[in-house]
């Protein structure tokens, strides 16, 4: 029952071993090196971070720590691609990329979370621009039983994702399917399209039948208690201390100063590098519902959605301001632009350049929609 993920047919950011992750980075605090010897630190004695950037569970997200890459993550460094499942096994081999963390809750119900790591996750693409990526990536699943009998599933995509019954959702044989999504690898039931919303731009994430990974090979398995927060095992060899990690498991975000950084039309709703994902730690193990208990609705479906494919299109970005001017702007798949504008005395359209820019951050309302099919 354990489940079985199929990676995007064109990915290139592969699951990753968690260990490699510590080889090819070194804790910062705002971009400087927070100890003097950061090989010391393994995942057997990771959460001792913790001290040194003064964290604690109850201001999480206040953990300065960030295993920041020691090589220019545009170079593109061999480790971020992270390792192919084998065609034969279907494993990893020779890289712990899963974490299986099993919370009892009691009366019967039992949650089981697959946790899957990759070193990279790369944004999508709007407007050609890549927006969206970052150092490190954790995903996960979720499987709800009820006196040993599975009910329910979760899907993390992206800040929330989706619940299904669990006899609604694809099996290969008695496993549950997952699919992956090319580049950042969101977790979905069915593969094709899935469009979502960063602020007003609406993008679209792919999945497809790729590569087969079995994540079950090659995984950490552990327990989880609420009442202590805290994790165990019953091998001596697997290593505990990392899951009480409270910092990112990737560089912070780049400052727009970094000329690596690229604020998407200086509106601060997405950048080209933002900051790496906090770990397991922080992903509400000890939920209520099959959702996480993050303020959104939650609704378990009984039916897969309709499976949405198609080819690559234009882009139009749509923007209005409150005054008379519209300006619209078609960005194609090969990147080239054109923009028309409009006012009550029919002014006639400008070109390209920064007088746009300058429309758009005096704007009070601004829709963007985005239509962005793959091949």
């Amino acid at each position: 029952m354990t489940p079985v993920v199929y990676l995007d047919k064109r990915e290139l950011y592969f699951p990753s071993d968690i260990q490699a992750q510590l080889n090819n980075t070194y804790p910062a605090i705002d971009f400087t090196a927070s100890t003097s010897d950061p090989s010391s630190f393994l995942l057997s004695n990771l959460d001792q971070l913790n001290v040194i950037g003064n964290c604690t569970l109850k201001d999480l997200p206040a953990c300065p720590i960030y295993l920041t890459s020691k090589a220019n993550v545009t170079t593109n460094p061999q480790w971020l691609y992270g390792t192919k499942p084998d065609p034969v096994v279907h494993d990893t081999v020779g890289a712990r990329s899963n974490v299986v963390i099993v919370n009892d809750h009691g009366g019967g119900v039992v949650d089981a979370f697959y946790m899957y790591f990759y070193a990279f996750n790369l944004g999508n693409t709007v407007s050609g621009q890549t927006l969206g990526n970052h150092v490190g990536d954790w995903e996960h699943t979720m499987i709800r039983f009820r006196d040993g009998t599975p009910t329910a599933m979760w899907f993390s995509q992206h800040d929330n994702g989706q619940a299904f019954t669990y006899e609604a959702v694809s099996k290969n044989g008695t496993r549950p399917i997952v699919y992956s999504a090319l580049g950042t690898h969101a977790n979905f039931a069915v593969p094709g399209i899935h469009s979502r919303s960063i602020g007003s731009v609406l993008i679209n994430d792919t999945a497809s039948a790729g590569y087969f990974w079995d994540p079950i090979i090659s995984a950490y398995y552990y327990t989880y208690s609420p009442s202590s927060g805290t994790f165990a095992t019953t091998d001596t060899s697997t290593p505990v201390s990392w899951l009480s990690f409270l910092g990112r498991w990737g560089d912070k975000q780049y400052p727009d100063s970094d000329p690596r950084q690229l604020n998407f039309l200086n509106l601060g709703i997405s950048w080209r590098y933002e900051s790496g994902p906090t770990g397991p730690l922080d992903k509400d193990l000890d939920r209520k519902e099959v959702c996480p208990g993050d303020g959104n609705a939650c609704t378990t479906l009984s039916a897969l959605p309709a499976l949405v494919t198609g080819s690559e299109g234009p882009s139009t970005v749509s923007i209005s301001n409150t005054g008379d001017t519209i300006v619209s702007v078609t960005v194609t798949a090969t990147g080239s632009v054109t923009k028309s504008s409009s006012t009550t005395s029919n002014a006639a359209a400008d070109s390209i350049d920064s007088k746009l820019l300058r429309v758009c951050l005096c704007m009070v309302t601004m829709v963007i929609v985005i239509w962005q099919l793959p091949m």
